[in-house]
């Protein structure tokens, strides 16, 4: 029997957990403080849920553990209010309910206690400027001010000081907009008990809020989702500080009734009521902003670091059945989703089950009762949860500029949330797609448009790209420019990436296979080699390349460079002028190494490295630079995905500059849409370029302070040293010496590098204002009322202009903090060069001086 143990399962080989059986490693012990912190953060979430039995049960838990397992309980409740704010009632009755065992005794209340120690975590977060969690800790606070347990005085003096941020001279929209909503969701909290101890105080800061949010109106014109240029009205739209004081306003006139969505568990308790307050919070002062210089991890430096444009939601459904922001229940409902959404970022699969389930951390009432799937008697009133769920997830999805997260964690949650519970969340979506394709064509936004198809391609993927097609067939008699169809063929090319032509082709009703529909691309995607048939006069030059390229000895190298002199001699030979010779040699070439690149994303960049130097020598001037775009957008013209990146490439090995991609990119190169302005495609192109180059500069930057400090704690040492004092701690010493100090050479080296790239960032923004301006300044007829109200009949030449205006509103808002460096000389420059009284050149100036000039 040696060859088996104890169990009678065999020890000899094989596969699984079989060889191993009957000797398992012991599992890892929990620790302590682990396991009374995952004691605690189960609150309330029993299969058979009863409040009071669910809070007592913790009571008795934390009873039981408080004397040996203090440290651990306070960090419970920090986890479950940063971490679970949807639980907050629950979090605030229990604290206010913790009781320690007979035989301990403790100088304050133990309830004191331990928010003794949550004030010193806050105050923590409060050095750090950690909005969310001072944010999420305001509200613990506002829920303990209703219970009584908090004064109310000193609750007032916390969110005054937060409401003084508001009035600090060239504060940032970003603080200034936290701050904001760090007063103003915890006035929806107490505002009953606040108002009640003071109301002069509460009117003065919901005063404040109301004239901040006044402040924002214009700047929030570039980040509504839909624009209706001569219209005062914000359709589908809903700015969050419009929503909030809106909110605020309701309790107001209500005399800051505590909001009948929010739960009260405190009312189950009788020892809760009447409570005399307690615990008076310190008095604070919010810290200044500080600019930290991040690390060097990455070459893609951020475009935007900090916020500078209001927030506006996307609104899809007018009434209930979703939510209603503007109310205060509504608002509070979209905070919780919110916050769910942010916090659970890194794990989306949590996010979707929490967001499916949160009906239970609000009142009865509040949503529609879930009945059984097919089910048609639906209550006639309250929120309908998946509705209201994908309605949050995308508005935050389509958030401008830029949203929170990347788009990919919106796909990727929604797509959780379907798989949970296909047969409620289906019809949600469908009515999502619909509200918003409805809006192509309609104002929305092109950026929004743009990743709208991004997001509803990968979900087709996901689900088996299953959508009924059909309900578009009548769009098709648009326009071929309309945003609508535009929308079809973008959608459709991306699902061809994440599949295959002919599976995709499949899913379509024939009307729509139909080359004549201009939906799908004629072709299957590939590469277009000029030089591949035996017939093309250059055929056996082209072929003796590619051979040449193939080899990978390292003579094979000088041999290829050689040889592609060689192709340029015997052109001229041949009778063709230099430039002609020059060209002809740059796209044989180029075509070749594109073809030795095509198999795969490596072997292309194994190409481009190797024959760097080759390349270099092929474009040494703009005009051959710009003819390598052409080369390049010519040879994969039924691949634009790969045009994206190998433009990029070539920028990275600084083969082109990102200023010769601008000028392609709206001149449109090979692609058949030379000059009429910037489509979906051409602004991605135009967006790396621009990305390219500010990334490079802000690295730059990084390593000139991150030299810098070198330095000068060379120079600090060195100056200890001569002083006697070599082992003196740098920090207790001056770091930089009096006098001039002259700079080290790898600190030239740096600043150099920087200048340079500084040049480079202005030529590539210079060159896109110029060309924005060239373009927009042939567009004042399709600028008025008129020409807007009769869109139904407009041609390519209208959809093309309107959706150039639309990229060039994204630009400005986008890159506002670049632009905003060259401003004048930009303005002086370019934007001048259309007179203001021209529609163009004063709705340029608008958009100009909302993104640009704007001061909070």
């Amino acid at each position: 029997m040696s060859g088996y143990n104890r169990n009678g399962h065999s020890n000899r080989g094989g596969r699984g957990r079989g060889r191993h059986y009957g000797h398992q490693q012991p599992q890892e012990q929990i620790p302590r403080n682990v396991e009374v912190r995952r004691g605690m953060f189960n609150l309330a979430e029993e299969p058979e849920f009863s409040p009071v039995d669910s809070l007592e049960r913790k009571i008795a838990y934390i009873r039981n553990s408080i004397k040996d397992d203090y440290k651990a309980i306070v960090e419970g409740f920090q986890i479950g209010i940063t971490q679970q704010p949807f639980k907050m009632p629950y979090w605030a009755v229990l604290l206010s309910l913790v009781t320690g065992p007979t035989n301990v005794e403790s100088d304050v209340p133990w309830p004191n206690k331990i928010l003794e120690d949550l004030v010193k975590n806050f105050q923590s977060y409060l050095d750090k400027l950690k909005w969310r969690e001072l944010r999420l800790y305001l509200q613990f606070f506002a829920h303990l001010t209703v219970i009584g347990l908090i004064t109310p005085e000193s609750m007032l003096s916390q969110l005054s000081s937060f409401a003084n941020v508001l009035d600090e001279p060239g504060v940032s929209y970003e603080r200034a907009a936290m701050a904001a909503i760090c007063v103003g969701e915890a006035l929806l909290r107490a505002g009953s008990v606040l108002s009640m101890y003071s109301e002069s105080s509460v009117s003065s800061i919901l005063r404040a809020l109301e004239a901040f949010t006044a402040s924002l109106s214009t700047a929030a014109t570039l980040s509504r989702p839909v624009v209706l240029q001569h219209s005062s009205e914000r359709p589908h739209s809903n700015a969050q500080f419009d929503c909030l004081v809106s909110a605020l306003r309701e309790l107001e006139e209500d005399n800051f009734s505590y909001p009948a969505v929010l739960l009260c568990p405190q009312d189950d308790f009788p020892k809760l009521k009447d409570m005399e307050p307690s615990f008076e919070l310190p008095l604070i002062l919010v810290p200044p902003e500080i600019a930290h210089v991040d690390e060097e991890t990455s070459v893609a430096a951020p475009v935007v670091r900090h916020r500078e444009l209001p927030i506006v939601w996307v609104h899809l459904f007018e009434v209930e059945p979703s939510i209603i922001p503007t109310r205060a229940g509504g608002y509070l409902l979209r905070s919780a989703y919110d916050d769910v959404i942010d916090i659970y970022e890194i794990n989306r699969k949590e996010a979707a089950r929490i967001l499916l389930d949160i009906d239970r951390w609000f009142t009865r009432g509040t949503f529609r009762t879930r009945l059984a799937p097919g089910s048609v008697d639906e209550a006639t009133t309250g929120v309908q949860l998946e509705l209201s769920v994908m309605e949050t997830v995308l508005s935050n999805m389509l958030i401008l500029p830029q949203p929170k997260h990347k788009p990919a964690y919106y796909h990727a949650l929604i797509t959780e949330v379907c798989k949970l519970s296909a047969a409620t969340i289906g019809p949600a979506v469908g009515k999502s797609i619909r509200k918003i394709y409805g809006l192509l064509g309609e104002g929305l936004d092109v950026e929004l448009a743009r990743r709208f198809s991004d997001w509803f391609a990968v979900h087709m993927s996901n689900f088996a790209y299953q959508w009924v097609w059909k309900e578009w067939i009548p769009d098709l008699q648009l326009d071929i420019n309309h945003p609508k169809r535009t929308f079809m063929r973008r959608t459709l090319e991306l699902e061809i990436r994440l599949s295959y032509y002919d599976r995709i082709m499949k899913t379509l009703p024939e009307p729509m296979q139909s080359p004549d529909a201009q939906v799908m691309p004629t072709e299957v995607p590939g590469y277009d080699f000029e030089y591949e048939s035996s017939s093309n006069s250059y055929y056996t030059a082209a072929e003796t390349l590619q051979k040449k390229m193939k080899e990978k000895t390292a003579p094979s190298l000088a041999e290829t460079s050689v040889y592609v002199d060689t192709i340029r001699t015997d052109l001229i030979s041949s009778g063709l002028s230099d430039s002609h010779a020059a060209s002809r040699t740059r796209s044989i070439t180029m075509q070749c190494l594109l073809v030795l690149g095509s198999r795969s994303f490596s072997h292309f960049l194994n190409a481009i490295e190797r024959y760097i130097s080759i390349l270099h020598t092929l474009s040494n001037t703009t005009d051959a630079k710009f003819e390598m775009l052409e080369i390049v957008s010519t040879f994969w013209r039924r691949n634009r995905q790969m045009i994206l990146i190998v433009f990029d490439k070539l920028m990275q090995y600084q083969v082109v500059d990102p200023s010769d991609v601008v000028s392609w990119a709206f001149e449109g190169g090979g692609l058949g849409e030379k000059g009429d302005g910037l489509s979906t495609f051409q602004w991605e192109l135009m967006r790396i370029a621009l990305d390219k180059s500010n990334g490079r500069v802000s690295i730059a930057q990084r390593r000139v302070i991150n030299q810098r400090k070198i330095d000068e704690e060379a120079m600090a040492r060195a100056k200890a040293k001569e002083a006697g004092n070599e082992g003196m701690d740098v920090d207790d010493i001056a770091a930089v010496p009096d006098g001039p100090v002259e700079e080290s050479a790898d600190m030239q080296k740096q600043t150099r590098a920087h200048q340079i790239l500084v040049t480079e960032q202005k030529a590539v923004l210079s060159r896109s204002v110029d060309k924005f301006v060239t373009v927009l300044g042939l567009t004042d007829e399709y600028l008025s009322e008129d020409a807007w109200n009769n869109r139904s009949s407009w041609t390519r030449a209208q959809w093309d202009a309107i959706e150039t205006w639309g990229w060039f509103r994204h630009f400005t808002r986008n890159y506002a903090p670049h632009l905003r460096v060259y401003k004048e000389s930009l303005s002086v420059a370019y934007l001048s060069r259309i007179p203001a009284e021209r529609p163009s050149g004063a709705l340029m100036r608008e958009i100009w001086s909302i993104a640009i000039d704007q001061e909070f």
